[in-house]
């Protein structure tokens, strides 16, 4: 084999490369025919005879172009601007999916095709979009769990991307060589409650054997008549999940799923653990630093599909959309899904995903609960009523629906959950708050009676009593109201404000007894916690040990324990007081979030 020059793309070097033809005038052919071999990121090399050397450069130029029309942060750059759905993932229902199925079907008519391909137990349409020519298919299914919505926009934008640049030679490389079989939302009833089951109460995603759910017959179905070379399970997973024990959360996890309990690296896992690399590879550098890339949990799980759809022949991409770092949302969740699935699509129709190794999969950190909470309390004293004080450390997590934090219409519901009393220096905070010197008590629970108290339990109400240390508030109506206090009771929800739950009252208009009674709006503030009760009734107690305190606290005497809710209040002592009732209020704090100060 004889050798010919090549000038390098972008340098004036020439260098030799292999030539089938043989000459004895090999020097002067180099002189006269240098090619280019062009590579550049996400493609291959490519040899370029222009003829001129002058003409090289517009080849280039188009080479680029492709290059960049699905080069990750192109991808990332562009979504916002023409991302198909722009309805927030959590907020999205069947019936407005379906709209946007037609919208896309009219859009791109004749190049995608939309069709019922079944009905969930409630009757529920269940949508395929087929998308692509090629001669290997790919299977995507999305919100198999009711509750897991991030990546169902993500499938509209990824077909419409595709389709409307369909002359670009990246996204024609895919539609040529792969037929893309999407299912945008497996359980549509479980998506129209919120709920991760569907609508017999069974988890779809642990009937691959019963099939006993028509969500799972279908999946079943679609997998045997296409065989697909590869399939993509798409999830949401734990927000609170970190990556290893690094303390970041782990906002996309990982998963190249086995076909059996030993873990056998078929020559399709092996394609599926490389597609793990290549999404991997496409999302780490789009991460902030709060968050980060795992590597799912690999045990072998005999009733779920993707464990059997491996072992029936189609490898299965697992991906789950979990934490959200600061200034990341659920729209960052489907734009990492957008990118990440293009970037495994992209390796797969250009070279089966051999650009990618193993081994960067393996290189992941498993997904680990336990070693980080949102906030750590550290270094204060813990003082319940006719207790001594003891020195503990409180770390909590605070919970907020996805659906309440993407502001779907209607979403509502706060919450937290303490995680450790005790000694938490080894616990990853994403917040952490210095409580040396002070003492730390349950909040302070409110009783509110009738419902003509709406006249005064105002949004700026709660906030006063907020102020003084209330963290809850009851309240007490009869049956007849009790709708109606419940709709109030929703509006006046806030961060940072005290939750007000609606109970009945006992029969014959006789009150439960629970909290402090309140029965008007506080006018002023208080420079202790003992004036602060003093402000909010007459009924206060006058000393941290009086009896029946605890029934006027949140929790009770059961306010500090794994999984209560992270209400209390950080005190400062004052004039040398020892009784908590005679130091200064410094914090409250509400369902994990402080109160604000005025």
């Amino acid at each position: 084999m004889g050798r010919t020059c090549c000038r390098q793309a972008n340098t004036d070097e020439y260098r030799l490369q292999p030539k089938v033809r043989t000459g004895p005038h090999l020097r002067s052919k180099c002189q006269r025919k240098c090619h280019a071999r062009v590579s550049v990121p996400g493609s291959a090399p490519v040899d370029v005879w222009p003829g001129r050397p002058k003409m090289v450069e517009p080849v280039i130029a188009l080479l680029l172009s492709a290059a960049v029309s699905l080069s990750p942060q192109a991808l990332w750059d562009v979504w916002p601007s023409t991302r198909f759905v722009s309805t927030p993932a959590p907020c999205l229902k069947p019936a407005e999916l379906y709209e946007r199925l037609q919208a896309l079907e009219a859009k791109h008519r004749a190049r995608l095709k939309v069709e019922e391909a079944g009905r969930s137990f409630e009757g529920r349409p269940i949508h395929l979009m087929t998308v692509g020519t090629g001669p290997r298919k790919v299977l995507l299914w999305a919100r198999m769990h009711g509750d897991e919505p991030s990546a169902t926009p993500a499938l509209l934008d990824l077909a419409d991307h595709l389709l409307s640049r369909r002359d670009d030679p990246s996204a024609r490389r895919i539609l040529e060589a792969v037929t893309l079989l999407m299912v945008p939302m497996l359980n549509p009833d479980g998506a129209e409650r919120y709920e991760r089951r569907n609508a017999q109460g069974i988890d779809v995603n642990r009937d691959a054997l019963n099939l006993a759910t028509p969500e799972g017959r279908l999946l079943k179905t679609l997998r045997d008549r296409h065989r697909p070379v590869l399939g993509f399970n798409l999830h949401d997973q734990n927000r609170h999940t970190t990556v290893g024990d690094t303390g970041r959360l782990a906002t996309i996890a990982l998963l190249g799923v086995a076909g059996d309990a030993r873990g056998t690296l078929t020559p399709g896992r092996r394609r599926a653990r490389r597609a793990c690399a290549a999404i991997a590879a496409a999302l780490a550098p789009l991460l902030p630093a709060g968050g980060g890339i795992s590597r799912y949990d690999e045990d072998w799980s005999p009733r779920a599909f993707g464990d059997n759809l491996t072992k029936w022949g189609t490898p299965v991409v697992l991906v789950e959309s979990g934490g959200l770092p600061p200034g990341f949302g659920h729209a960052e969740l489907t734009r990492l899904n957008f990118v990440g699935l293009l970037a495994a699509l992209d390796g797969l129709a250009r070279d089966d995903l051999a650009g990618h190794r193993e081994q960067a999969y393996e290189a992941l950190k498993r997904n680990t609960r336990g070693v980080r909470a949102d906030v750590v309390v550290r270094g204060g004293r813990l003082h319940l009523p006719g207790r001594e004080p003891f020195a503990a450390d409180l770390a909590f997590d605070v919970l907020v629906p996805d659906q309440v934090r993407a502001g779907c219409a209607g979403a509502s519901g706060r919450g937290s959950r303490l995680l450790e009393v005790g000694d938490a220096r080894f616990l990853k905070a994403g917040r952490t708050v210095d409580a040396a010197g002070a003492v730390i008590v349950p909040g302070i629970e409110a009783r509110v009676r009738g419902l003509a108290a709406r006249s005064w339990l105002t949004a700026g109400a709660l906030d006063a009593m907020a102020r003084l240390g209330v963290v809850s508030v009851l309240w007490e109506v009869g049956p007849p109201d009790y709708a109606e206090a419940g709709r109030v009771t929703a509006e006046l929800e806030a961060d940072g404000r005290p939750p007000v739950r609606a109970v009945l009252e006992r029969a014959g208009g006789e009150a439960g007894g629970a909290g402090l009674e309140v029965s008007a709006a506080p006018r002023n503030g208080a420079p202790t916690l003992g004036a602060a009760l003093q402000a909010l009734s007459a009924d206060a107690p006058v000393s941290w040990s009086a009896d029946g305190l605890p029934r006027r606290l949140a929790g009770g005497g059961r306010a500090f324990v794994p999984e209560a809710r992270a209400s209390f209040l950080v005190l400062r002592p004052s004039d040398g007081a020892t009784d908590p009732l005679g130091m200064a209020l410094d914090t409250v704090w509400i369902e994990g979030r402080p109160a604000p100060a005025r």
